[in-house]
This record gives structure tokens, sequence and C-alpha cells, in this order.
């Protein structure tokens, strides 16, 4: 595969990814109140079973995996490999590789910058959210970004989902369990769970506007145990844009609770920093 073609994949991987997590934190703290809901005397069935499901989060600080990546794009299919690590609260590290080349690319979330290292060209982009043009117009927030990879439900613009439980809505069919979300000014946000075990199954989230037909869905599937829970060893996103559809499919192996990485990515004098729109403008045509 061609330099230049492998630069083009990764970077819309990165793009891709950003975008769609960017999407799920579109109604992060400027448009969602932060203000703790007041607590009734009796919880709602919503809430009880909300607890019921996050309850079921594994209580691991840290995650490591190895995983193979689905990357599609309208009619355009492309595989790659890698790794995942995460640290509850601290950071999530992507790399990605192609075979006979190595690692092509790495995106390291943390609670205030996203760092993209382009390896083929030796460049990099480090910035806060808000410097980069399409995570600020998303208001993208870490919270949920990490919530989506760690398989929780979560409450936009707040880290403490539980004080929000009452504004959460509740229906049944067949094995599946919804909690819904509709309090949010611009999107509603949909948590589908499998009844049984109390587990999140998918999560939906799309536009009040019905004009807008853009939605965001990430689906788990094949949970293994791992730490006093279980998690999701595949996870499907799919984000149905204006034009095109995009899908991210990734399959995670080797699970572990290792915490002894580094949490944050190092360097050499080598790299060189560009702006961020200078990186995805140069490699995507």
């Amino acid at each position: 595969m061609k330099t230049k073609t492998i630069s083009r994949t990764m970077i819309a991987v990165v793009v891709m990814i950003m975008t769609m997590l960017g999407s799920a934190a579109c109604s992060s703290t400027k448009n969602v109140s932060n203000t703790k809901a007041p607590k009734s005397k009796a919880a709602s069935p919503a809430a009880s079973y909300a607890k019921k499901v996050l309850a079921n989060t594994p209580e691991v600080k840290a995650l490591t995996a190895k995983m193979k990546v689905g990357l599609a794009i309208g009619d355009k299919n492309v595989s790659l490999s890698g790794n995942l690590r995460m640290k509850r609260g601290d950071v999530i590290q992507l790399s990605m590789s192609f075979p006979l080349v190595g690692e092509v690319c790495r995106m390291e979330f943390t609670t205030n910058e996203v760092l993209v290292v382009d390896r083929i060209n030796t460049r990099y982009v480090r910035a806060s959210y808000d410097q980069v043009d399409f995570l600020h117009s998303a208001n993208l927030d870490f919270n949920v970004l990490e919530s989506i990879f760690w398989n929780e439900i979560f409450y936009p613009g707040s880290k403490d989902v539980e004080s929000h439980l009452s504004e959460y809505t509740i229906s049944t069919a067949g094995s599946h369990t919804l909690l819904s979300l509709a309090t949010a000014p611009k999107l509603d946000y949909a948590f589908l769970t499998i009844t049984e075990d109390a587990l999140l199954d998918r999560i939906t989230v799309s536009s009040k506007n019905v004009s807008n037909s853009s939605n965001l869905v990430c689906a788990y599937g094949d949970f293994a145990k791992f730490g006093s829970g279980r998690f999701p060893t595949h996870m499907q996103l799919t984000f149905a844009g204006e034009a095109k559809t995009y899908g991210l499919d990734i399959s995670l192996s080797s699970l572990t609770a290792n915490s002894d990485w580094k949490t944050r990515t190092e360097l050499s004098a080598k790299y060189r920093r560009i702006e961020a729109e200078q990186l995805f403008k140069s490699l995507i045509p």
C-alpha cells in the first residue's frame, strides 16, 4: 500500500472517530444544566433500573486490549489492527497499524486535550478540544467519549450520572429495556439494554430537528467476563450523515486490567507539530 494512501486512510479513521464521538457530545455543558436534580423520596422505575445498568460496569480502573478495526466510508472498506488502552478519568489511547508497516497512527484523548500522531509523515497535532474546529462546534466532552468506550450510560455535561437519573424515561419491549433522555435541547439519547442482564446493548443519538436525519449508533456485543462485570469485545459505531454513512467496527481481544503503561505519548525531536486543520486538509482528498 502506498504511503500516501496509508496516510489518507489513517486520517480518515481519525476524522471519522472524532466526528462520530463529537456528534454524541453536541449537547454538553453549554446546553445541559449541571445542576443536580432534586432527589425524590422514592426512585422512579427508570432510575432504579438505570442504577442496575450502572452497577454492571466493571470496577476496574484500567483496560488494555488488542483490536481489529474495520473502517467503512460509503462503499470503501479498510482493515487495520492495533491496541486500545484506557484509564478511567484520565486517558484513552488508540494505536492503529497496517501489516508490514507497523503503527501508522496514534490518538490520545485526555481530559483536556487530544493528540494525533501521524507516524508516516513524522508529524503530530496537540490541541485542546476547542482548538479543533469540528470538535469545538460539537462541544466534545471527554466524559461522554469515555462512557462510549467503557460501555456506560451517560448524562451529557455532567460526570455525576446518578444525580440525573430522574430525567430518564423507561419502556420495555420483548427482551430489551429502553432508557431515554429527551431533556437535552438539541439531541435525543436512547440507551437500549438487555433486560435480563441489565447490560447496555446500544446507544443512539439523534437530532430533535426532523429535517436532520443524521444519527450516531453505537452497538455492543460479544460480552466477556472482565473484572467484576462484563465488557463488550465488539463495538460497532455507525454515523449516518447527510451525504455519507461511516462505519467503524472494533473487535477486542486479550483484555486485561493492566495499568502499567505510559499514559502520555512521548515524541522524539524528529516529529514536527502542525495545526489540526492543516493535518486534516492536507491528507483528506
